[in-house]
């Protein structure tokens, strides 16, 4: 078992040295489900982005059951703007569900 931790101390050190910069922190999350659907991530992007003011206003998270999926806003959205910007999503036609990913609590 010593030489498999071995082996994976450079792995470690070279991920912590990484230069690449972090992602913005998200400004919310949005589940969207594509009207058709997407054939990969790329795909649902690019239809999240053409409905968007900026296309780096939003960032992939991870795909959902039923073919829906999460998406980050990222800054320079503010969270002021996340009705506005999930109306122009709804309204481009591109999909069948757009709605805030938050908490549900069942009375």
């Amino acid at each position: 078992m010593a030489p498999g931790i071995v082996l994976s101390l450079p792995l470690l050190n070279a991920c912590a040295g990484s230069t690449a910069a972090p992602a913005a922190p998200p400004v919310a999350a949005l589940i969207v489900k594509p009207r058709t659907p997407a054939s990969d991530a790329d795909a649902l992007m690019r239809l999240v982005q053409r409905s968007l003011p900026q296309p780096a206003m939003a960032r992939y998270a991870r795909p959902m059951s039923g073919g829906a999926h999460v998406v980050y806003l990222t800054p320079p959205a503010t969270r002021e703007q996340v009705p506005a910007l999930i109306e122009r999503l709804r309204a481009s036609g591109d999909f069948e569900y757009v709605d805030l990913d938050a908490p549900v609590k069942i009375k």
